[in-house]
């Protein structure tokens, strides 16, 4: 059976103050097995939410509607008892804010040990074993110091690849890595590259990488979906989508590199900011026309295989 995940008609919402406000709009994608998937976008587009949807690891004040097939099921109608058979196992999380992910009171080691021992009966050792492995991979080159931290006496880089070993523990069949890069120099950053690019190709069957870093998505995802304030607005293969970006977002996106010569994405017009049944990046659009202010585009599909979502293509 396919262990792709294939996400339809994907929306999720918050309850703030009775008042219901969505974050991720009408989302289809398929993360084929055997690939690696980068989402990248500005802040606040929507990329962890999405992320985070697919374990269900949203707060309670989240609404999410749609489906999630993984493996067979629906992952958003499965009981939470049947979720935590496949939180960890069947899909990971490295969250990418380590300071609310790992237990202050406990050290690194006994919270990495208890990751497998959780979830597995396996004997302590060998979850040890599994742990100093994965401690080294991610730099850390005396395992018994580390294990015997707490969090709060660690950087938030060398917190944010302790949170990378843990969710790996488990040898999942997919991980969801959330800004695995955030906070770290280039070294270390290289070095993180360098072990989920390996465990992609060796130990796990996909991984969806949410990242800032277009260097790192260049360099490690297969496909990327680019995002905007909830919405897919380009999918396909990384070199096609880096190389010749379609959607007017995703040519801002990419022109603002610093090896684009950092030009940025203009500022919304304040006359087009309250058309919200359109196109989402309508306000800040170059070439947006009327119609894009009023209707919501299609995701055309182009001949290389990617979708754009703008009425340029439809």
């Amino acid at each position: 059976m396919s262990r792709d995940i294939e996400i339809k008609e994907l929306n999720v919402s918050f309850m703030n103050y009775g008042r219901e406000t969505g974050v991720v709009t009408d989302v289809n994608a398929r993360f084929p097995e055997g690939s690696i998937t980068g989402l990248i976008g500005e802040s606040g587009s929507g990329k962890s939410v999405l992320g985070m949807s697919i374990p269900r690891l949203l707060p309670a004040s989240a609404k999410i509607r749609g489906s999630c097939l993984y493996d067979g099921r629906d992952l958003l109608t499965l009981s939470e008892k049947e979720m935590k058979e496949v939180r960890g196992k069947e899909i990971a999380l490295i969250p990418q804010n380590p300071t609310e992910s790992l237990n202050p009171i406990r050290v690194v080691g006994r919270q990495l040990v208890e990751c497998v021992t959780a979830h597995e009966k396996k004997g302590k050792k060998e979850a040890r074993e599994r742990r100093d492995l994965l401690l080294r991979r991610f730099g850390f080159e005396d395992p018994k110091r580390i294990n015997g931290s707490y969090s709060f006496e660690m950087s938030g880089g060398m917190n944010q690849r302790v949170v990378s070993a843990l969710g790996l523990m488990n040898r999942p069949k997919w991980v969801i890595a959330d800004e695995p890069t955030k906070g770290l120099d280039a070294i270390l950053r290289h070095q993180v590259y360098e072990v989920l690019k390996d465990i992609g190709k060796s130990e796990v069957k996909g991984m969806l990488v949410i990242t800032h870093d277009i260097i790192l998505a260049r360099a490690l995802c297969h496909r990327l979906m680019v995002l905007y304030k909830g919405c897919v607005m380009e999918q396909g293969e990384t070199k096609a989508v880096l190389e010749t970006p379609m959607h007017p977002y995703t040519r801002g996106l990419i022109g603002s590199l610093p090896e684009k010569g950092m030009h940025p994405i203009g500022r919304a017009d304040r006359e087009k900011v309250g058309c919200l049944s359109g196109c989402r990046f309508y306000p800040r659009c170059p070439w947006g026309q009327e119609r894009c202010g009023k209707e919501m585009p299609p995701e055309a599909r182009l001949l290389d295989g990617r979708t754009v979502r703008c009425f340029q293509y439809a």
